[in-house]
Formats: C-alpha cells, structure tokens, sequence
C-alpha cells in the first residue's frame, strides 16, 4: 500500500499575518483559561502563531486537516498467545480466540514443556518465537493425561485493547487497558467479572502505552472500584459546553481489591487521571514509570484561511483536583524501562520477565508495603 504523506504543523506555508479579532473571539469563547486581548495582541505580534504557545502550551497553527494515523505495520504479526512464568514454569497466560495458536488447540494455562524441542528458556523462547514465522510447541494442560504438540504459524494477529487473564491457584489477576475507546468500559466490566468468577483477590491493571481516549469511558471502570459516592474523574473548564464531572453514585462491585497500576511515559490523558483516581479512591499502588503528564484536551478551530487554531479547552483532573499537565504521576514503585514501548505490537513475550509485572505481584502479596 502507498504511503501517505503525513500532514505537519504549518511552517512557512502557514507563516502567514494571523487574523486578530478572529484570534481574539477564539481565546474568547473557547480557552482553558482566560488571558486579557492585549496579552495575546503582544503574543500575537512577538511571534503569530508561535507567540501563542506562550499563553498556551498546547496553542499551534495547524492546516486545515489532521494528521492522518498510521496503520499497524503488516510485519506486526502474533501467535496470539501471552507468554508468561508461574511457579517457575512457562506457561501460557493468555490465549486469544482465532488467533493461530487457538486454532492449533492451545489455551490458558497450558504449561509450556517445550519450544521447538529446546527447554522454554528465556533466551529459547525469544528466539524460537519472536525472530521466526513458525515454531513448535509442546504443552501440558492441567488434567490433561497426554502433552498437547502442534506447530504454531504466526500470522497477522493483534492483541485485543482488552483483555485478561486469571492465576486461580495465586488468586492474582491482570487486566489489560489498551485505549479508553467507545465500550470499552463494558469489555472492561466483562473482564473484571471473569476475574472475579476466577476468585481474584488481587488485581494487576497495565495502562502502560495508553494514551487515553472518551473520559466517560475510563470513568465507567473506575465507578467498579469506587469505596462510596463520590467524585472521580472530571473534565475542568471555564466553558459548560466543555466541562464533565463523573462521579460514583455507590460502592462498586470490585472495591476492595488489592490494585496495582502499571504506568509508563506512554501513558497519557485519561489513562494518567485514571491511574491516579485509582490510587486517590481505591488504594493503588502505582509501578512502572512516571505518566507522560499530557492531560489537556483540545480542538481545532478554522480560521477561514485554509488555517486552524489549536487551544486546549479543558483539562482532566483526578478526584484530589492534582494537576497532572507538564508533570505526569509518579509511579510508588518504579520499575521496568522509563521510556519504551510495551504494548506497541503484539509480542507474545511482553509480560516474559517484565520487571513492572514482576514487582506488582510482589507488592500486592500479603504483608508486603505497598509503599
């Protein structure tokens, strides 16, 4: 497929002389904050659109269309199986429906006896599965007399945004949270049942390369974990039409959980307020690294000229009113790389000795400080 050009911030081609007044009635009637006309005339004359950045971080002049974004690569392909350690044995955390190592017979918490006939080591397991298309794997399902062994072709498959899996014997679960998307909340809820079903005490949340996505969504899942009525996530503006407040109206069905939150530089807008909502309301604790500190949102406005006017319009808040912008949520616990990638394909080895994942389970054991 060819390529498109991405669309870039307006650099000469969008240099030229701002319309004032329409500037003015912009900042007006839709800024997060109020600035007097003659502050943003003399930001307007010391540098046009630059200049604006001043009064507003997030102020830029943009063409008349966004960027457009990315499809996943095609070379982003997937067993459709999470590899992961229990008791000190490989075993299969996740096993996704439809994906290739489904339909070879594999499912969740098959033990992996071997990989390509080596030991499951982890430098095996790298090997075998991620630098090849092919590989052949031999498991051992609990209750199952004979081991299961099937050749495994990984194809285009990805990683579901939600997901979880459950430990019954360790009565620890994980749940995924890719993008705070349109039902997300609902997937979330049904995953949070399993968990529960399962008879999961603890609960391991990875918003880790989340970049938020509908507040209204990310406050549907935290109403689970609520202790009471009360606020948890708002959207603070100086204008009704952009100003939300979402709150709790009881307990939620899953309070009381031990939570930990898997956070990273990825994570970001809704998904940062929520992580802190979850250690303001519910106790979390928070690992990884400190959140991208990214939770103004903002719109575009047409300047009539083939132009538009970025301006943040409102900003999300956890319950405490924290303001999160510039400075992000520092994890309790901090663990793993500070900057990379997790989630950004669908690698069967991502929660393979992740540190994160490894020091949430160890801070939500009995006894352990969580601090």
């Amino acid at each position: 497929m060819k390529k498109l050009p991405l669309l870039l911030l307006c650099a000469a081609a969008c240099s030229g002389k701002l319309p004032e007044t329409q500037v003015q009635n912009i900042f007006a009637r839709h800024s997060f904050e109020a600035h007097a006309p003659e502050k943003i005339s003399a930001a307007l004359k010391k540098g046009g659109g630059a200049g604006l950045a001043e009064l507003d971080l997030r102020a830029a002049v943009l063409k008349d269309k966004l960027p457009l974004k990315a499809r996943p690569a095609d070379k982003n392909i997937s067993s459709g199986l999470l590899l992961g350690e229990r008791g000190g044995q490989v075993v299969l955390l996740a096993v996704f429906p439809g994906s290739p190592a489904w339909e070879a017979g594999f499912r969740e918490g098959d033990a992996v006896l071997a990989v390509n006939g080596a030991e499951p080591s982890a430098a095996a397991v790298g090997s075998a599965i991620g630098k090849s298309t092919r590989f052949t794997l031999r498991a051992q399902r609990p209750g199952r007399p004979e081991p299961l062994e099937a050749e495994v072709e990984r194809g285009g498959f990805f990683f579901p945004k939600v997901f979880s899996f459950c430990d019954r014997e360790s009565r620890a679960a994980f749940l995924r949270l890719g993008l705070f998307y349109e039902g997300s909340a609902e997937a979330a809820l049904a995953a949070l049942k399993a968990a529960a079903d399962c008879g999961a005490e603890r609960l391991v949340i990875d918003l880790r390369d989340n970049q938020g996505g509908v507040p209204a969504e990310a406050a549907g899942v935290l109403k689970a974990f609520a202790p009471g009525p009360g606020p948890l996530l708002e959207l603070r503006s100086r204008h009704a039409e952009y100003a939300a407040l979402y709150g709790a109206e009881a307990r939620g069905r899953h309070a009381g959980l031990r939570l930990a939150v898997l956070t990273n530089a990825r994570t970001s807008m809704a998904a940062e307020v929520f992580a802190l909502a979850l250690r303001e309301k519910a106790g979390a604790v928070l690992v990884g690294g400190r959140t991208a500190g990214s939770v103004s949102l903002t719109r575009v406005f047409a300047l009539g000229d083939g132009r538009g006017l970025r301006l943040t319009v409102a900003r999300l808040l956890p319950p405490s009113g924290a303001n999160l912008e510039g400075a992000g949520a520092a994890p309790d616990a901090a663990a793993g790389e500070a900057d990379g990638a997790v989630w950004d394909n669908s690698r069967e080895v991502a929660l393979f000795g992740d540190p994160a994942w490894q020091k949430a389970l160890e801070l939500l054991r009995p006894g352990v400080s969580r601090r």
